[in-house]
Order: structure tokens, then C-alpha cells, then sequence
């Protein structure tokens, strides 16, 4: 027993000595955080005073990482705002401090693009990415950088529909970041800036820089914070991002349109000036959001709701629009407490600021309507300034440059998700736009390949996405079919150069013919270029300033006059030009022996007024904004209204609709599109090489006789429209519109109108006239340096080829198997007895294009004997003809692009436009083949021997083909 018991105490002073070992273990491992609590709490610590310098050395971090707060301070600059901020002034090193409240909490973060390279779409200005984010915290040294979900909501719900919502819908975590230290007294987080904006991609600039950022990686190594202004309810910070090549080489087909960077010192790299806005979200100020009506042209935020009882549709819409209150509630109209105030930036040209500014007031007179006096205010921007125009707490009009023509203007906004306010907007102005009115032209940069001038001019047709296939083949081989499918899903981005590119592009060639007409046409003088120029800038701005506001573009909003009203002064005077200014209006050129009226809207229109006051006029409360108060559905029961029409991008994709167009005027777009082409023949004779300004070349002559072939075929495809075409309403179907339909058929003779002109205008054997002494003053540009891009091009003019491809896209435009069908369709649509049928398109068609030998088919020639009676095919007729022939071709056979040969674009854009086409399309192709191939044969047999050999040849070639594609077996059959 003794033996036993000696050895239990031997065993428990074992475990005491392992336990006290353990024990002071624990204190050396605990020492220095004690000692860097106590000095960081002020408190000294009994047997801490003798600290040695290693265990000093010991204290400089705290568990995870953390490192004392009172030593990272030290030195550092406290700066107080919406958050606070410690700053070394002498290096980019800035911190961020997080107060708990803070956490969890929703901050609008937008992005800006303060410096760019003047092309590509990196221009100065331009808004990059605005976003909600929170910041979460996951452990004691990590915060998550969270995007809050706002598409999935539920206000007002209850706990088991937010329970459902919780379990089935997920934020985005995008990512975490380090916290540095923890303030003792507020126990605010630090975290790093650099690593929040620099090693991090908060703003996701890598999806939403400009396309020419895409053969570019971000060098964090090249990127610094250059400086912050924290400011109550702001948080701004300046930073430069560093962009190096990532060795690849631009994208090819990018590089084959010549959208790549031009102006770089060295294309191996480049820096952007990148704007970060962190900021406050109002709540409790008594904004209440507005309900959409898709009669009314409103920017929107959506998000889906659980359904309720009575209710059809989960998604809510608020329009986005300003926090306006009157100052006087009980007055009809009164000031608001807070005025939308638009600042001019210093660096906008003096003689330009005025224009300006009457753009911005023109949006009083709407506010009038909605109850507010001067809701909308215009201030000068001092040379020393000391704000940045970037800064979320100014709405600032700046002016832009550009190394060519990129965009006209653009107004975007910062928007609460949450509830539609406005929050923030400011206004572009390119200053590239004014060399173009000023005829400046050397400076546009579209002096480039003719694949290039090309598909500049086919921008916004149909026809252009055919050409970037087509050409994608012929350049890039067999790499084509990657390099196309993905620039082809770079133009669904934001960014994309067709969207902002061709808008900015369209925009600077209509204003620049206005201004070309204006210099060449005796008839206008050239004094009225400065009252031009300043129509322009003032209806631009009013046209940026509106979607600023909250407005949408309506391109119903240029059919209010008449084609006569259009130069009555009295009349624009008293209703304006266009019903909304948010449209895409073309200069208002008077035709040849129509005297000048205003070339550009000076006021806004009637939907413009109608469309604020539905955004604006103050409403009673409806409860969660389920339930759209009685008085607003009046406001929006008047659409029915003519002048209050209203359709959006979305309405003119699809074409259907040839009277609600981008770039055309009056409520008969069909008078107006005919006119401009009267206009363009009136220009194109008048250019000489007196048509170029003192140091200018040849090359620009040639640029100006492209510039007005790009307005001619833009009004031509205004005109192919109208073929199977259909008007289009947005209508409630239990509003005050009656019987009206949304969709209703262009009536047939406006049909059989349109393609008469086309056959007069566009297809005729004299369409084209051009004097030899012009097509021998065409030589291109042969400069090549940086800022230009050497042609490449042809010495002589390609005239035949020129006219070819308009004339060819407006045919395949009118064959196109999409339209086909909706004329096919008219027939059960129309409760018209006269309907405009596939016979009739095919038969006045092959009036057009085959006059010389159509003779035979309606009465025997008399005279037949006459040499005067020889039918003589000219070289362009036998191209336009080819080009018929090889569409009817490939509706009989039913070809694709797999299938046939194509050795041009117009090759390809006939096979292109037959796919998919309706059967009866096919049947009457194959019965038109058999009647050209009989009146093919009375010609040659009629005028054996007197047909000129190159007409002999062409009639001959185009009998033997007939006679193959009819022989041929028909594929797919």
C-alpha cells in the first residue's frame, strides 16, 4: 500500500509539473499581446515594465495578423468624413476605417473613367460601372465584399416569404479583404485602400472598360492611389491603373476595322485615370418611388416580389427620376426645395458654354407642366475650382476629345437601386463633333481601308452584321469562325463599338453633311453655318440633359409636322420641330427650292412635357407603390395622342416599323427619305476640288463624296422598310385607346409608293449620274504616320463598286426572307381589300431591275427595226441584275453559305437574306427564272446581231445560269 501510494504522488507531481510548464508556456506565448493591449489601452502592467527589446520587437502584430493600432497610425494624417480615413501624405498609403454600424450596410460605389486615350472607348468622362456594395464581416481579420441581390426582394413581406427568398437567392460575395487593425475605442476595422482598389477589381474593370482595354491586363505594380477627399456623405478617391499589352497583339478582327488604339506613345502599355465614388444611400427623406408605365419612356429599376393577393405581374418598376418637393405644397407652381443644378466644366470653350446652357433651361418649361418653377438651374464651373467634375456631389456637362469620331454625346445617371433617385448625372459633350461642322474633316478619322469605310457605313442596317461575317471569312480564314463569334459577343457589351460607336459615327455624319450642304448648296448661305452649329449644341445637350433626367429615347418623337411644316417658322416656332427631343433627329436640310427653316429643335416637344410631368408632378402616396394612384393613370391615359407616341431601342430593332426610325423627320419619313436623297444628288454635284479648304487634299474630296454615298443609303434603307412593314403602338389594352391595335399594317399604297421611289431612285439606269471630271478628283489620302491609317486603297475612284453595294443592300433589304414573311402575312392581317402581295413585290421588282427586257411581256415593239429601240446594258445594270438573279437563284435552290461559292459581299449577302424564307417565296422565284429565260431569249432573237457585244455577252451568261439553277436539284427537297 505504501509502494502504491508513493507512486500516485510520484504520478500527480508529474501531471502538476506538466500542467505548470503548460501554464507558463502560455504566458510567454501571451506576453507581448498583453503588453500590446496595455499600450494600446494606456495601462501599464504589473512586471511589465522591464520589457527587453526583443519582446518589444515581439509586439509589433497582434493574433491573425493585426497589427497595433496606435503604432499603424503613427504619423498618419485622420481625415473625417463618411468614413474616416489615415493617410500618409507622402505616399499612396491610405486606410480605411470601418465603423460596426457600417458593416452590413448598402454604399453606391461608381466609377469613372477621369483620363482616357481619346479612342477606343476609353474617353474622358465616360461612366465605367456603378454598384451596390457592403461590406460583411467573416472572421475577426477578414471583411467580405458583398453586392447586395436588389433583383429579389420583399418589402413590406412576411417572414416565411423572406425566409423562402433567403434559402433560394444568393448575394454575390465578389471577394474579402485583409483587415490591417481594429481601432480599441470604436472598434472600427482598417482596411487597406490599395488592396480594396488597386490588388482587388472593385468596380469589375476588366468586364466594363472600354473595348480597347481588352488585349490589356491590369499592372497592380503600375497602379497607385493618387489621391482621397472624404466628405460627409462621400467618399472620393483619384486612382491611376497601369494597362500593359499582354503580348497577344490586338484582337485581328478588332485590329481589321481599325478599332484598336492609334494614338498610343507605345502600344505595349498606356495609363487611365480611374474616379472611385463611395457614397451614402438617402433614406428618410421623403422620396417615394414612382411606378413605370411602358407608355412612358423612363429609365428603370426592377426587382421581383412575392406575389400577393390580386396581383398578376411579381415585377415592380420604378422609373428613375430626381427627389424634387415644392417649397409651397398648396400652390400650383412653386420652386423646389432643392434644385437639379448642372455645371459647366472649365474646360469647355467659351464661345460653345452658352449653347450649353439654353440646352439645360429648355427643360424648364416641362417642369412648368409638372408643377416646379426653375426645377432645373445652370452654373459656370470657376478656372480654380477646387472640386473634381468627377465628384458624386456635382452634375457637370464636360467636354470630351477624341482622336476620331466616337460618340456625339451621352448622359448617363447614378441611381439608387432601391428606389429609382436619382443620385447623381453628368453630361458628355464630344468635342470632335464641332470639326466635323466646322469642316475639319481631315481630323474625323475615317479615312481608313475600304472595308473599313464599308462597315462604317452600314452602321445600324441590317446589313452590318452580315458584313462582319463575310469579311471575318475573307480576312481571318480559318481562325474566322473564333475571332467572329467572340468580337461578335463583344458587341452585346455595354462597351461595345457598335453600340456607342455607330451611334457616335451616324450622328457625326449626318451633322457633318448638314454642314457639308450648307458649304456647297448656293442656295444656303454659308452665314447661317454659326446659327447651325449652335441648333446643334443646344439640342444635343437638351437631348443628354433629358436622360439625365430619367427619359429614354423616343424615336416616335420626330413625327409631329408634316414634310411642309418642317421650314414653316410660325410652326416650329409655336409646336417645336419633333414632339420629343429624346429622339434621333438628322439636320433638317431643306430640299432643292425650299427655303431654310430652323435646321435643329429649339424647344422640346409635347412628350417631352407629358413624359416629366408623369415623372414629376407630385402624386398622392399609393402604399408600398402596389397600387398606381388614380391620378398618375390619368397622366398616362392620354398616350393615345398622336403627339404623345412613344417607342425606344428596343421598338426599332426589329425594323418592323418604317415610321419610327433613328435619323428621320416628319410624320411621312417616306417624303422625307426621298427628299434626302434629292439632297444628296444636289450635294454630290456640286463637289469639285473647290470643295476643299486650303490645306486640305484630293483625299478629302474623296471623303466627302463617301460621306453623302453613307446619308444616301441610309435614307434608302428608311425606304426598303416600308416593304411588308407595320406600325407599331405601345398600347393598354384597357386604356382609352378604343379599337386601336399595337400592330397595324402600312397601308399598300404606302408600300407600292416606297418601292417606286426605290426603282426611280435607287435601281434606274440613270439613279447614279456622275461627272468624269469629279470620279478623276478621287485619289485617297497617302499620309501614314500615327493619328492616320494609310488606305491601302485603290489610287482611282471605285465608283462601280460604290454604287453596287448600296443598290445591292437595298434589293437584299427588300428580299430579305424575314420580310418576305410578313408580306406573305399581310394577307390575313389587313382588313384592307387592297393588299400588297409577294406577286406584286417580285413582278414591280423585275419592272425595275430588267426594263430592257421587259418590253415583251406587255405589248410587241413597234419599230422593233429602230436602232433607237436596241436595249443597251450598262455595266452597273448588269451588276444590279446579277445580283437579282443570284438571290432568285438561291431561293430556288434553297443555298446557304456552305453550299455555293461567294467570291464578294454581295455574293454573300445574296445567299445570306434566303435563308429561312417562306416556301411561296421559292415558288415565285422559280416562275420569275422561267419568264426572264423566255424574254432573255426574244431579246437576243429580236436584236440578232445589233446588241451591244457586252450586253450580248451578259444576256447569254444569264440565260445559261437560269437554265442551271432550273435543271439543278433542289437541296433539302
Amino acid at each position: 500500500m505504501v509502494r502504491q501510494s508513493r507512486g500516485l504522488q510520484y504520478l500527480c507531481l508529474c501531471i502538476l509539473g506538466c500542467l505548470l510548464a503548460v501554464g507558463l508556456s502560455l504566458a510567454f506565448i501571451s506576453a507581448p499581446h498583453l503588453a500590446a493591449q496595455a499600450q494600446t489601452d494606456g495601462i501599464e502592467q504589473p512586471g511589465m515594465a522591464n520589457t527587453t527589446e526583443d519582446n518589444a520587437a515581439s509586439s509589433e502584430t497582434l493574433p491573425n495578423g493585426l497589427q497595433p493600432f496606435e503604432k499603424l497610425t503613427e504619423g498618419l494624417e485622420k481625415q473625417a468624413g463618411l468614413f474616416t480615413l489615415y493617410r500618409d501624405l507622402q505616399t499612396d498609403k491610405a486606410y480605411l476605417a470601418l465603423r460596426p454600424e457600417q458593416l452590413n450596410q448598402n454604399f453606391l460605389l461608381v466609377a469613372t473613367l477621369e483620363s482616357g486615350i481619346g479612342e477606343a472607348g476609353l474617353w474622358r468622362g465616360w461612366p465605367i460601372n456603378d454598384l451596390l456594395v457592403q461590406f460583411r464581416e467573416a472572421s475577426n481579420d477578414r471583411l467580405q465584399v458583398v453586392v447586395p441581390n436588389t433583383h429579389i426582394r420583399n418589402p413590406g413581406g412576411q417572414a416565411w416569404q423572406q425566409r423562402l427568398l433567403d434559402g433560394s437567392f444568393s448575394d454575390s460575395v465578389i471577394f474579402a479583404i485583409k483587415v490591417v487593425s481594429i481601432d480599441p475605442q470604436s472598434q472600427a476595422k482598417l482596411i487597406d485602400l490599395s488592396n480594396l482598389l488597386i490588388e482587388n477589381d472593385l468596380a469589375d474593370l476588366d468586364n466594363h472598360l472600354g473595348w480597347g482595354a481588352d488585349d490589356y491586363n491590369r499592372s497592380t505594380n503600375l497602379s497607385r492611389i493618387d489621391h482621397v477627399a472624404p466628405f460627409p456623405k462621400n467618399l472620393e478617391i483619384g486612382t491611376t491603373v497601369g494597362f500593359l499589352s499582354d503580348g497577344g497583339g490586338f484582337n485581328p478582327f478588332a485590329a481589321l476595322f481599325g478599332l484598336s488604339p492609334q494614338g498610343l506613345a507605345d502600344e505595349r502599355g498606356f495609363t487611365l485615370g480611374i474616379r472611385y465614388s463611395l457614397s451614402d444611400l438617402p433614406t428618410q427623406n421623403g422620396y417615394r418611388p414612382r411606378l413605370a408605365d411602358e407608355r412612358v419612356g423612363y429609365f428603370l429599376s426592377a426587382f421581383r416580389a412575392p406575389l400577393r393577393q390580386g396581383q398578376i405581374n411579381p415585377f415592380v418598376r420604378y422609373i428613375n427620376r430626381w427627389h424634387l418637393e415644392k417649397q409651397n405644397p398648396k400652390v400650383d407652381l412653386s420652386p423646389p426645395k432643392e434644385p437639379i443644378v448642372f455645371w459647366i466644366e472649365n474646360t469647355v470653350p467659351p464661345d460653345y458654354r452658352e449653347a450649353l446652357r439654353e440646352g439645360v433651361l429648355l427643360w424648364n418649361e416641362a417642369f412648368e407642366k409638372a408643377g416646379f418653377e426653375n426645377a432645373v438651374e445652370v452654373r459656370q464651373m470657376p478656372d480654380n475650382a477646387d472640386w473634381d467634375p468627377a465628384d458624386v456631389r456635382y452634375n457637370v456637362i464636360r467636354w470630351t476629345d477624341s482622336l476620331r469620331a466616337g460618340f456625339s454625346g451621352l448622359g448617363p445617371r447614378r441611381v439608387n437601386p432601391l428606389t429609382g433617385e436619382i443620385l447623381d448625372a453628368d453630361i458628355l459633350i464630344s468635342a470632335h463633333n464641332l470639326l466635323a461642322l466646322q469642316q475639319q474633316y481631315q481630323t474625323l478619322g475615317l479615312d481608313s481601308t475600304p472595308e473599313v469605310a464599308t462597315y462604317w457605313q452600314l452602321c445600324g442596317q441590317r446589313s452590318q452584321s452580315w458584313y462582319l461575317k463575310w469579311l471575318a471569312h475573307q480576312k481571318l480564314g480559318e481562325a474566322a469562325d473564333d475571332n467572329i463569334q467572340g468580337f461578335l459577343r463583344a458587341l452585346d457589351s455595354p462597351t461595345a463599338p457598335t453600340h456607342h460607336d455607330c451611334a457616335g459615327y451616324l450622328g457625326t455624319q449626318n451633322t457633318t453633311f448638314g454642314a457639308l450642304a450648307l458649304a456647297v448648296r448656293p442656295e444656303l448661305p454659308r452665314a447661317q453655318t454659326e446659327r447651325y452649329i449652335r441648333q446643334f449644341l443646344v439640342a444635343l445637350t437638351a437631348h443628354e440633359v433629358g436622360h439625365a433626367l430619367g427619359l429614354r429615347h423616343n424615336f416616335a418623337g420626330s413625327r409631329l409636322l408634316t414634310p411642309e411644316q418642317l421650314h414653316d417658322p410660325d410652326v416650329t416656332g409655336n409646336q417645336g420641330l419633333v414632339s420629343s427631343i429624346m429622339d434621333y433627329f438628322p439636320p433638317n436640310i431643306a430640299p432643292p427650292g425650299v427655303e431654310q427653316g430652323d435646321f435643329f429643335p429649339t424647344r422640346v416637344g409635347a412628350y417631352d412635357l407629358w413624359a416629366i410631368e408623369y415623372g414629376y408632378r407630385p402624386i398622392s402616396a399609393a402604399p408600398l407603390g402596389w397600387t398606381e394612384p388614380a391620378d398618375l393613370a390619368q397622366i398616362a391615359a392620354r398616350s393615345n395622342l398622336s403627339e404623345l407616341a412613344y417607342a425606344t431601342d428596343e421598338d426599332v430593332m426589329d425594323f418592323i416599323d418604317p415610321e419610327v426610325n433613328r435619323w428621320d423627320l416628319s410624320n411621312d419619313p417616306l417624303q422625307f427619305a426621298s427628299w434626302q436623297l434629292d439632297n444628296a444628288q444636289a450635294v454630290w454635284q456640286r463637289l469639285n476640288r473647290l470643295s476643299v479648304n486650303r490645306g486640305e487634299g484630293y483625299g478629302s474630296l474623296r471623303r466627302r463624296v463617301d460621306l453623302v454615298f453613307g446619308y444616301f443609303s441610309r435614307h434608302t434603307a428608311t425606304l426598303t422598310n416600308y416593304i411588308g412593314g407595320q406600325r407599331f403602338r405601345r398600347l393598354d389594352p384597357w386604356g382609352s385607346s378604343g379599337e386601336q391595335t399595337p400592330l397595324e399594317p402600312i397601308p399598300a399604297a404606302k408600300q407600292r409608293e416606297a418601292l417606286n421611289v426605290l426603282n426611280q431612285g435607287v435601281f434606274a439606269s440613270n439613279a447614279f449620274n456622275f461627272s468624269p471630271q469629279l470620279l478623276n478628283q478621287l485619289p485617297p489620302d497617302l499620309w501614314r504616320h500615327w493619328g492616320t491609317q494609310f488606305s491601302g486603297a485603290q489610287l482611282d475612284y471605285p465608283i462601280y463598286d460604290r454604287v453596287l453595294v448600296i443598290q445591292s443592300m437595298a434589293l437584299s433589304n427588300l428580299m430579305f426572307s424575314e420580310r418576305l414573311a410578313r408580306v406573305r402575312d399581310l394577307e390575313f392581317k389587313s382588313d384592307s381589300e387592297d393588299i400588297f402581295t409577294l406577286t406584286e413585290l417580285f413582278d414591280a421588282l423585275y419592272q425595275g431591275i430588267w426594263s430592257e427586257i421587259r418590253p415583251f411581256e406587255d405589248v410587241a415593239l413597234k419599230n422593233s427595226n429602230s436602232e433607237a429601240n436596241v436595249p443597251e446594258i450598262s455595266s452597273l445594270r448588269r451588276g444590279l441584275q446579277r445580283h437579282h438573279l443570284n438571290i432568285l437563284a438561291n431561293l430556288v435552290l434553297r443555298r446557304s453559305f456552305e453550299d455555293g461559292s461567294v467570291q464578294s459581299f454581295t455574293d454573300y449577302m445574296a445567299l445570306e437574306v434566303t435563308v429561312g424564307a417562306p416556301e411561296d417565296a421559292r415558288v415565285l422565284a422559280r416562275y420569275q427564272l422561267r419568264q426572264m429565260h423566255q424574254n432573255i431569249d426574244k431579246t437576243l432573237s429580236q436584236y440578232e446581231g445589233r446588241l451591244a457585244l457586252t450586253t450580248q455577252a451578259h444576256l447569254e451568261d444569264i440565260r445559261d445560269r437560269i437554265e442551271s439553277v432550273l435543271d439543278a436539284p433542289l437541296i433539302g427537297a
